[in-house]
Formats: structure tokens, C-alpha cells, sequence
């Protein structure tokens, strides 16, 4: 870490506890099945990535996800299940970030969309008092931004940005394609597993 002077950060995995399972299950139950492939880690319909990289809309998004359905829901119901997957940001991890800001600059790259977004950054200021964003530099989403991980693009586009040398940057996720991508971009990399953040140092 001698060399690093800045961190990027995943969202959900590794500093929002996730539970894909809880959307799935209560997709299911609105008669929307099969959303995830086999191995559980990719959507089966383009509209999910689509709405993650902002080019549709949440109207559009609910209405896609509604057109596949068996049952008829309305759009408050299948939002609500959408959100079903989004739970808590620990303290104990907030803490390590605000200790983490004295000697790195810290910034956010999530992969996320509008939906999810207005509840994770609605839930964090009712809770702890201040906004989500103020414990990085800057915060880049998916959906505000137009592109995504893994594409070697979204790694280039936040060094460019917020002119990083990727030498001195290191990507934190919990996803090993992420992380392989982001390699390729010249930074830094580390794999989190079951959300130690800490394990970084």
C-alpha cells in the first residue's frame, strides 16, 4: 500500500450488503421467472443492463419486467421486489472509509441504476445524518455515466476523470471479472471476500 494514494471502490459486495436471492424470490412470486442464468450472476434480458447504464427508463424498466410476467402487478410491487435485494452499509464500515479518507483518496464505482440508487442513498441519509457520496471524492455510477464494469472503458473513463495515475490507484470488488478488467487497465487490484473491507490493509 506505500505506493497506492487512491482507492475505488464497489458499492454492493463490498461496502452495501446485497441479497439477490430476496429480488429473485419476490420476482418469482410476481410471476417473473428466470430473470438470472445458470450460474446466478448474469440477466437473461438486455433491459437490466440497459436500465444499469441509463439507457432506458424506470418506467420502461418496470414495464419490461411487467411484459414478462404471469401475473399482472403493478409498478409499485415490481419495484418493490426490485429493492428486496438492497439491505444495510454497516457502521463499522463507514468508520473504516472516514479512517481510510486521512491517508487515501477514496472514490465509488457502482454498477447500480435509479431504482436501487434512490432507496441505498435515501436509506444512508435517514440513518446516519449525511449523504453516502461525501465519504469519497467523487462517486461514479453506472447508470449516470453510461457505461459499466467490466468494460475496459468505465476503468479508463475514472482515471481520466479524476486524473489518477493507475499505478498509484487500487480497485477494490468482489467480483473477479471486475477485477481482471480493471488489471488491464494498469491499476492495482484486490478481491474482497464476504465483505472484509478491511482485509485491504
Amino acid at each position: 500500500m506505500k505506493t497506492i494514494k487512491n482507492i475505488i471502490f464497489d458499492l454492493g459486495g463490498v461496502i452495501m450488503n446485497l441479497d439477490v436471492p430476496k429480488t429473485i424470490s419476490a420476482f418469482d412470486a410476481l410471476g417473473i421467472k428466470n430473470i438470472v442464468n445458470d450460474t446466478g450472476h448474469h440477466y437473461q434480458y438486455s433491459f437490466f443492463y440497459d436500465f444499469e447504464i441509463g439507457q432506458i427508463s424506470e418506467d420502461t424498466f418496470l414495464q419490461s419486467l411487467s411484459n414478462i410476467s404471469k401475473k399482472s402487478n403493478s409498478f409499485k410491487e415490481i419495484k418493490q421486489a426490485w429493492n428486496t435485494m438492497i439491505l444495510d452499509i454497516p457502521k463499522d464500515r463507514i468508520d473504516f472509509l472516514q479512517n481510510l479518507k486521512e491517508d487515501y483518496n477514496l472514490f465509488l464505482l457502482s454498477n447500480t441504476n435509479s431504482i436501487h440508487q434512490k432507496k441505498y442513498l435515501t436509506e444512508f441519509n435517514e440513518k446516519y445524518k449525511f449523504s453516502l457520496n461525501t465519504l469519497f471524492k467523487k462517486s461514479y455510477y453506472s447508470h449516470e455515466i453510461g457505461i459499466r464494469k467490466p468494460d475496459l472503458e468505465v476503468f479508463n473513463f475514472v482515471l481520466k476523470d479524476s486524473s489518477l495515475i493507475a499505478e498509484e490507484t487500487l480497485f477494490v470488488d468482489d467480483s473477479l471479472t471486475n477485477i481482471k478488467s480493471a488489471e488491464n487497465s494498469g491499476m492495482n487490484t484486490f478481491h474482497i471476500k464476504n465483505y472484509n473491507i478491511k482485509s485491504i490493509l
